[in-house]
């Protein structure tokens, strides 16, 4: 059985605080299919239209006329039949306004709607519902935030002596609330290997390549063609950025002091007529230290990235592993991207945000 498909008040495509739901275009319990247009919300700029990301039948949860902030739970996209009130018993109309009509409780004690997922985290790790006072829904997310916050709680001077304590006997550090064993950590000794030790592991993080290919990746693609293109001439560029191994299309620029991730150069595609600025950087990785990446605490980063056709990568941006940067949009200088941008907008700020919207070709609308 299918899982049940949230809808929720899109951030990518959102810059408001808060919007309202200007309507429902589907009833209740009705049933829908993929990319049909379920609702459209009203934002200081503009109606948007929000589309079905399953099939399914509609639960509403927030209905017309409501200001929500962005983010919100609107909806669930349901893999069975929704019961409407017209349809239930005395009892299930009892039932249905104590848990709102999105599957979620209230308790007596907060007063707030509590998801199944937040509720299950909540029995689970023995929680005081008590703590969520005053939130119209307690969601999954919010659980876990509340039990990081609780994580970081300890006084400073606790945190300081435990750091000290880590440093000095790899193994303890906690990892989901669980005390890791010496075996899953590296040890001190490992550590101290060197840089043949570094390599092996780099090697075995590509796919078990030997050093000598490691060797040549890091000699040939990274360090000679990547300063290489630093100081060559225009129209040598875009030739040795593709003999690193990037998929460029026909008409773009590049310029000589932007960074085209450095290790992995095959996972960038960029479309026909993009224009990448000075110091801009574009990462497809992000490699933490062995001993954050063994305990689990930040494990490599590796997706790949797209600079659709037509698109602006703004002085000093940056753009994060995974993000998918749509035809004909902006990034503004100084933006760091950490989602992916749609088509025909301009994102800017730390963390980038969508701050304007270009009209579309009739061609396209």
């Amino acid at each position: 059985m299918n899982p049940s498909t949230e809808i929720r008040i899109p951030r990518e495509i959102v810059n408001d605080d808060t919007v309202k739901i200007a309507a429902w275009e589907v009833e209740n319990g009705a049933k829908v299919q993929l990319k049909q247009v379920v609702a459209s919300i009203e934002t200081s700029k503009a109606v948007i239209d929000l589309e079905a990301e399953a099939e399914g039948y509609l639960e509403i949860v927030h209905s017309k006329g409501a200001e929500l902030p962005v983010g919100a739970l609107i909806g669930w996209i349901q893999p069975q039949p929704v019961a409407t009130k017209a349809q239930m018993t005395a009892p299930q109309v009892a039932e249905s306004a104590s848990v709102g009509g999105n599957g979620a409780g209230t308790t007596a004690a907060t007063g707030s709607r509590i998801s199944k997922k937040a509720q299950a985290l909540i029995e689970q790790y023995s929680l005081d519902p008590g703590v969520f006072a005053g939130t119209e829904l307690v969601r999954e997310a919010d659980v876990l935030a509340y039990m990081e916050r609780q994580k970081a709680e300890p006084a400073v001077g606790t945190a300081v002596l435990e750091t000290a304590r880590v440093a000095a006997e790899p193994g303890t550090l906690p990892e989901n609330g669980r005390p890791l064993s010496k075996a899953e950590v590296p040890s001190v000794a490992a550590r101290k290997r060197g840089v043949l030790h570094d390599a092996r592991v780099s090697a075995a993080e590509r796919g078990g390549k030997g050093l000598v290919a490691l060797a040549i990746n890091y000699l040939w693609r990274n360090w000679f063609l990547g300063n290489l293109v630093r100081w060559a001439p225009r129209g040598l560029i875009l030739p040795l950025h593709r003999l690193r191994g990037v998929k460029i299309g026909k008409d773009c620029y590049i310029d000589p002091n932007a960074i085209i991730e450095t290790a992995y150069p095959e996972n960038v595609t960029i479309g026909n007529d993009v224009r990448i600025t000075a110091r801009a950087i574009i990462m497809t990785h992000i490699k933490a230290p062995h001993y954050l990446r063994k305990s689990g605490i930040m494990p490599i980063v590796l997706k790949p990235v797209v600079l659709e056709d037509h698109s602006f990568v703004g002085v000093n941006s940056i753009i994060m592993p995974g993000v998918r940067v749509g035809k004909a949009s902006v990034v503004a200088s100084g933006a760091v991207v950490l989602n992916n941008v749609p088509a025909y907008t301009m994102v800017a700020g730390n963390p980038a945000k969508v701050v304007k919207t270009f009209p579309r070709p009739a061609e396209e609308i």
